[in-house]
């Protein structure tokens, strides 16, 4: 009996970069970047990269991750 072995881990190393902002192509790597820098709004994220809100879609899904990246990384906001 041969059995297959199913890779079901190789994911958790992956790191998703997701385009938040079409219009000006701010990715999840650059809202994390402007998270560690101190952004704390979607605003400060699109000053951070040097751009302003086009059509202004991005705004939401910005902020929940700039909320998932905060809740993620709870002692670098602390240490401030």
């Amino acid at each position: 009996m041969s059995c297959k072995v199913i890779d079901t881990h190789s994911q958790l190393a992956y790191v998703v970069r997701m385009i938040h902002c079409v219009c000006n192509n701010i990715n999840t790597a650059k809202v994390d970047a402007a998270a560690a820098r101190g952004a704390e709004s979607a605003a400060c994220v699109q000053r951070a990269c040097g751009t302003k809100f086009n059509c202004g879609q991005c705004r939401e899904d910005i902020n929940h991750r700039l909320a998932a990246w905060r809740a993620l990384n709870p002692m670098l906001e602390a240490a401030e």
